[in-house]
């Protein structure tokens, strides 16, 4: 399981959550590094409450900008944040916890967390 939601106020700022179990936090790994390596151009998490696009962007530095599309959302994420992701999310596939990423637009940081949020959080 793999989740993703805007939220206003969540650990003192507007924040993109991305939560979920074991098996999630590996796929999210996979994609983010496929991304990176240029082996796909987006990841899409389609869960029934949000629908989250990742792409890569060719951007210089840390760009890590969110904004709503459609009925979803969608992250742009240049390939130096792609690569801090990746790393950030590596360690939460073998444990829980939580990892932060600053990001721009609609959020003002991304929290990935593993074993840390139920399912029907929202």
């Amino acid at each position: 399981m793999l989740k993703a939601a805007v939220f206003d106020e969540f650990k003192g700022s507007r924040t993109l959550l991305l939560w979920g179990d074991d098996a999630g936090m590996k796929a999210l790994l996979a994609g983010l590094s496929a991304l990176r390596r240029a082996e796909r151009v987006e990841l899409l998490l389609d869960e029934e409450d949000t629908r989250l696009t990742i792409c890569s962007v060719a951007s210089p530095g840390k760009l890590s900008r969110l904004r709503r599309e459609g009925e979803g959302l969608l992250w742009e994420c240049s390939a130096d944040t792609l690569q801090i992701a990746e790393d950030l999310v590596r360690p939460l596939v073998n444990e829980a916890g939580h990892q932060f990423l600053d990001a721009s637009g609609i959020a003002e940081q991304v929290i990935i967390s593993k074993d840390e949020y139920p399912a029907d959080l929202i």
